[in-house]
């Protein structure tokens, strides 16, 4: 009996070791599962997010570059004999509207503030993600410093340096046109600046869409 009743306190040690193991190797596979999924919805989103960006950061650039194109007709024409007429008044106004840029980042926000960038276990994948929303804080400061030059001269001459008056005349207003021509060259150097940074950004979002693309297939 006593061995008897040893075999059977063994066989049924091992038995529920054995329900342990299933169950734990269960719950784990359960989980795998859940952070794999997880980590696809993420992915899935981002790639969203960054094809938003990219929409945007087109169509600035359309806009950047025809302002460019506006600026380099405009400064022959300021302080020289051909004088000043409606249009020059149109293009000056129209440089005077800036693109913003307002990255859509909530997906990168919730990974990092939730520390589920952890389920990006691809370190090439989740630096390159890491780099890419770095990389729109550089491109922000340089849009931030175009719209502080438009604001703070173009807008101030504006206001300080205009007779409005002229326009029912058929003529533009700008009075110190050499002062205006000055404002427009510094404005074309950030334009230009805007427009490498806004290709920059484009070319960030075309690779991390890829290592996006690579990862979830």
């Amino acid at each position: 009996m006593s061995k008897t009743t040893w075999k059977y306190t063994l066989r049924e040690i091992i038995i529920v070791i054995i329900g342990i193991t299933i169950a734990f190797s269960m719950n784990k596979c359960s989980d795998n599962l859940k952070d794999n999924n997880l980590r696809e919805e993420y992915l899935i989103n981002l790639k969203s997010d960054i094809e938003a960006d990219k929409i945007e950061l087109n169509k600035n650039m359309t806009a950047i570059s025809k302002k460019i194109a506006i600026c380099s007709e405009i400064i022959p024409k300021l302080n020289s004999e051909n004088g000043q007429n409606m249009q020059l008044m149109n293009n000056i106004f129209s440089i005077l509207k800036y693109e913003n840029f307002s990255p859509k980042n909530i997906t990168y926000k919730t990974l990092i503030n939730s520390g589920d960038l952890k389920l990006i276990e691809d370190f090439k994948l989740k630096t390159s993600i890491q780099q890419h929303y770095s990389n729109y804080d550089e491109l922000s400061d340089v849009y931030h410093r175009h719209t502080s030059l438009i604001k703070d001269y173009l807008g101030n001459y504006l206001v300080n340096n205009a007779d409005y008056d002229q326009i029912p005349k058929g003529n533009a207003p700008f009075l110190d046109e050499i002062k205006l021509k000055n404002i427009v060259r510094a404005l074309l150097t950030t334009f230009g600046d805007k427009l490498d940074a806004t290709k920059l950004g484009i070319e960030s979002c075309d690779m991390l869409i890829q290592q996006i693309d690579t990862s979830l297939h």
